[in-house]
């Protein structure tokens, strides 16, 4: 096994990461839209699905419920989500979102097209798939063993 760090799957998975995760933050920030990168995903599922728990949105979001709580409390004191307690049990919080975060949706997608455009130049739709299912692979591998 090679143990050159550049040429471990790991690094190189958590290195494009940082580096995919900082790219969209700066063109946010030259957008001037004041949203984070963790912001924006926490918004995306909340726009698949209005109402999600807290809980579920950091099971979507593959991050740490802490984490999530403190996304969400961000969110609503920008108003663009509240959060309302589940009637089904009181221990959960619902999050919804406000029509505020509308006038910015547009502008975060495009964000991270602009994003996805730079850092996919040069890759066929064939190599995307490809690198998608291996990473799926991987993803679920590591899911599989958190459990």
């Amino acid at each position: 096994m090679d143990h050159n760090l550049e040429n471990i799957v790991n690094h190189r998975i958590s290195t494009l990461a940082v580096l995919m995760k900082r790219q969209v933050f700066n063109i946010i920030a030259r957008k001037e839209l004041k949203i984070t990168p963790d912001q924006w995903v926490v918004l995306y599922f909340l726009w698949q699905e209005n109402g999600l728990s807290i809980g579920e949105l950091a099971k979507r979001a593959k991050k740490d419920f802490a984490n999530v709580t403190r996304i969400v409390e961000k969110l609503v004191k920008m108003d663009y989500v509240t959060k309302k307690k589940s009637e089904k049990d009181s221990r959960v919080c619902n999050v919804f979102l406000q029509p505020k975060v509308e006038a910015i949706k547009n502008d975060i997608q495009n964000c991270w097209k602009e994003a996805s455009d730079v850092a996919l130049k040069g890759v066929t739709q064939s190599e995307q798939k490809q690198l998608t299912d291996i990473l799926i692979k991987i993803e679920n591998n590591i899911l599989l063993d958190l459990e």
